[in-house]
């Protein structure tokens, strides 16, 4: 019998020399042997046309005849996915290989699960893959990992019989087929195995293929086409058993859409009607969110969908002044103002004034922690601080904030100094105010404020606070001033953003504060002459000004899933929220980053207008204060 296999061996490579084969069947014996020759006999051509139906000691044979040199020698392929490793299962055509004998294996097992007493396919024990997913972490005990000392699910390695968890498992890597990073396969697809990552993302984004038109998971090409498994021969695409059209990636059996529909209908069915009613908007616009994954999160972590849920179980129709008395509580501000955001971005809210929003909350608070100071705090917050910032002509940005409870902390501080050393405010003398600002920080200096509106309202005498001294501001060169104009203007390799936000600063000397918070409605035009508003005269823009600004609000436009969204008021909106607008503070770190000096580049602008303008032209077009444009007159008078 070994003799008849050289011979056919022979009869088929007879390049490749008598002894190396018959070493090669030397290895081959029992019923290897007689599987290998009884196959040769009634498949001539099995060793040179790659047929699936080579049982494996015939797959191995060929192997060796490979590695041997024979180059017209066919590795046996895949029936179902055209890959080539080993065929462990003979199947009606050929024989397939591991991942797709499981692959049909599960497709071929549907039933009704014994657990959950859902229709979808048992991969063992009658329970389908969630179920049996549970049933495997509550019958494996979690052990401490040898490596990384985490208590998780390990198991014995072969080798030095350490337990590993399946993150400190060695595994080999390989290229990935799509993105070419070396990692471990997590599929083997049509176009070769892909890593977990890419995996990911092909599964959470089935698109149309390009050879069938249909919507599924493109785990082939086609030249450089990509196209769904069935059309690269594979059927690894389940179905969603609801809609049909797109991939199942959830363990019901349901695509992201369709999951996502059961979730948000969880969330809102156990709510009271009326606010059920009141929250449509919002149920609407998670239903029609581009990434299923996304919301879902939302709704089981967030802490905002939480005191939603918390909020409207109540029954009580949502409003502003419910979700003010809720910030109040201590860690919750944050929440709030998310929440807050996104009620009103559906248009369940109306638009509120959030940096007002904070001073209000911020002063309450802090009167309920000074109760024995309620009577001047209160009386000056909400008399004196809250209505000039609600009377500012120019829209709150977040200095405001920080100003706003500078000076009440400042307030809370010295009565609180007074009310410890047995003295009333209206008793309080100017030898003791001295000492108390001397001894202290640099920001008691802030409690001029709150003395000058006492004595106007009989609680304290006329007493006097110095003004802190505020270094003189530096200014940029007069050629890296230019330099940077110039490369804000030209350089196409800046991010729009920043290069309208450099040219506001070092040409009009704008506070980024300022920047952040600009409007759309505050841009004119005048024919092809743009102008912008930032004080009471609308000025000018240059040309190239003019189109950077008319490109940056031509790209934030809305997507067809999002036609019902508000479009942003904003010229710099924020990339996670946009019904607000940018901080200052990333805007600010954004421009220096790309070498834009804030501070010096605002002064040169601001003493270079000052020279050429009057102070009222100073005030009117720049938005200042009519005392700021004095005080940058004389400095650029002594410049």
């Amino acid at each position: 019998m070994r003799a008849e296999v050289v011979q056919q061996i022979s009869a088929v490579l007879p390049a490749l020399k008598r002894a190396r084969i018959e070493e090669i069947i030397s290895a081959i014996y029992g019923r290897s042997l007689r599987t290998v020759h009884d196959h040769l006999a009634q498949h001539g051509d099995a060793l040179v046309s790659g047929s699936s139906l080579a049982p494996p000691p015939v797959q191995r044979l060929i192997q060796a005849l490979a590695d041997s040199g024979a180059d017209r020698v066919q590795i046996p392929l895949c029936s179902r996915c055209g890959g080539v490793r080993p065929l462990v299962k003979a199947v009606e055509g050929g024989r397939v290989c591991g991942g797709c004998a499981g692959v049909l294996a599960y497709a071929a097992s549907v039933g009704t699960c014994r657990q959950c007493r859902r229709d979808q396919p048992l991969p063992s024990q009658g329970l389908c893959s969630a179920c049996y997913a549970r049933h495997l972490r509550r019958r494996s005990p979690k052990t401490a990992c040898a490596d990384c000392h985490q208590v998780r699910v390990c198991q014995r390695s072969r080798g030095d019989g350490k337990s590993r968890c399946a993150a400190c498992r060695p595994h080999r890597s390989v290229p990935c087929s799509l993105c070419g990073k070396h990692a471990k396969a997590q599929a083997r697809w049509p176009v070769g195995p892909v890593c977990i990552s890419c995996y990911n993302r092909a599964r959470r984004s089935p698109a149309a293929c390009s050879a069938c038109g249909v919507t599924r998971v493109l785990t082939g090409r086609n030249g450089r086409e990509p196209i769904c498994g069935r059309c690269a021969g594979a059927e690894d695409d389940r179905p969603c058993i609801r809609c049909s059209t797109s991939v199942a990636i959830s363990g019901g059996g349901l695509c992201g859409r369709c999951d996502l529909g059961d979730r948000v209908a969880e969330f809102f069915e156990v709510l009271p009607p009326p606010v059920r009613e009141q929250l449509r908007p919002l149920q609407d616009r998670l239903l029609q969110h581009p990434t299923p994954r996304t919301v879902k999160s939302w709704l089981r972590q967030s802490g905002a969908a939480r005191l939603l849920s918390e909020l409207a179980s109540a029954g009580a129709p949502l409003s502003h002044e419910m979700l003010d008395a809720v910030c109040r509580s201590a860690g919750l501000e944050q929440v709030v103002g998310n929440l807050r955001d996104l009620l009103a971005d559906v248009r369940v809210l109306p638009p509120l004034d959030q940096h007002l929003a904070v001073v209000d909350r911020r002063i309450a608070r802090l009167i309920a922690e000074h109760p024995g100071l309620a009577d001047h705090l209160h009386a000056y917050g909400y008399q004196s601080v809250l209505p000039r910032l609600r009377g500012r002509e120019r829209p709150a940005t977040e200095y405001v904030v920080g100003w706003a409870m500078a000076r009440m902390n400042a307030a809370a501080q010295l009565l609180t100094s007074t009310r410890r050393q047995g003295i009333a405010l209206s008793q309080l003398t100017q030898e003791q105010l001295d000492q108390w600002v001397g001894e202290g920080p640099s920001t008691r200096h802030n409690a001029r404020d709150f003395l000058v509106w006492a004595a106007d309202h009989g609680r304290a005498r006329q007493l006097v606070v110095p003004h802190r001294e505020k270094p003189s501001p530096v200014g940029m060169g007069a050629r890296a001033h230019w330099g940077a104009l110039q490369r804000c203007l030209r350089d196409e390799e800046l991010p729009l953003d920043v290069r309208v936000a450099g040219v506001l600063v070092l040409f009009y000397g704008q506070h980024v504060s300022r920047i952040s918070s600009l409007s759309r409605d505050r841009l004119r035009s005048r024919g092809a002459e743009g102008y912008i508003v930032l004080g009471e005269v609308p000025v000018l823009m240059p040309q190239p000004l003019t189109l950077l600004v008319t490109r940056l609000t031509a790209t934030d436009t809305t997507s067809e899933e999002d036609q019902q969204r508000v479009p942003s008021r904003w010229l710099f909106p924020s990339s996670s929220n946009h019904t607000r607008h940018q901080s200052a503070t990333a805007l600010s770190a954004r421009l220096n980053t790309y070498g834009i000096q804030v501070k010096a580049g605002r002064a040169s602008a601001l003493l270079n207008a000052a020279a050429d303008a009057s102070v009222d032209e100073l005030s009117a077009r720049l938005g200042i204060h009519s005392t700021t444009a004095k005080r940058w007159k004389r400095r650029a008078a002594h410049a």
